[in-house]
C-alpha cells in the first residue's frame, strides 16, 4: 500500500515539475484589441451591418 502511494506521488512531482508553458498570458487591453478582427469582428460587424 505505501509503495503505490509513493508511485503516486512521484508521478504527481514529475508531472508538476515537467509542465510546458503554454505561453504569455495576455491583458484585458491586448484581448480587447484582437476583438476588432478575426471571428469576433466578423460577427460584430455582421449584426451591425444587418
Amino acid at each position: 500500500m505505501t509503495s503505490s502511494k509513493n508511485r503516486r506521488e512521484n508521478a504527481w512531482k514529475s508531472r508538476k515539475q515537467n509542465q510546458q508553458t503554454h505561453g504569455e498570458v495576455k491583458s484585458l487591453a491586448e484581448l480587447s484589441d484582437e476583438g476588432t478582427s478575426g471571428v469576433a469582428g466578423y460577427t460584430n460587424a455582421r449584426n451591425n451591418g444587418d
